[in-house]
């Protein structure tokens, strides 16, 4: 909810107070989380032990605000052929180090899943601004008027 509130804050160009910027920072890894990249490309294994495929991604519940799925990799060959299905975030079972992560149906019943189906994006996100240097030349007549920043040389001809 804190999230949302500075979003809409700053959207709105007001400045956040200190109380709620405060909020917003977490400063240390709680014993109960797990790191992104603890769980990606994690081996997911039967409760067997048998080898069912990889976690390729997550999908996160955007209001809740929690991984609601795991993106897992299965079959194929050195990653050729395989597809991805999407299983439950909670019935997974993961160690404390994301070191071992196990998931109650056998490989088989993977690989004869549906394939998870993605929606594509509204909007693309906004590029980076460049904040680079250069020396450019130019040809042209007109007139304008701008604010910028920059450095860089040049010459122009009419």
């Amino acid at each position: 909810m804190t999230r949302k509130i500075l979003t809409m804050v700053a959207a709105a160009g007001i400045a956040a107070s200190p109380v709620l910027a405060q909020e917003a920072i977490v400063e240390e890894q709680g014993s109960d989380d797990l790191r992104g990249d603890w769980v990606l490309g994690g081996r997911v294994q039967s409760g067997e032990g048998e080898n069912i495929g990889s976690i390729a991604d997550l999908i996160i519940d955007q209001e809740e605000g929690s991984v609601s799925a795991a993106i897992v990799s299965v079959g194929g060959f050195l990653g050729i052929g395989a597809k991805q299905i999407a299983v439950d975030w909670d019935e997974l079972e993961i160690n404390y180090d994301a070191n071992e992560i196990v998931l109650d149906i056998t490989r088989e019943e993977a690989e004869e899943a549906e394939a998870y189906s993605y929606r594509e994006r509204e909007y693309e996100p906004m590029p980076e601004g460049d904040t680079g240097t250069g020396t450019g030349t130019g040809t042209g007549t007109g007139t304008g008027t701008g604010t910028g920043t920059g450095t860089g040389t040049g010459t122009a001809t009419e």
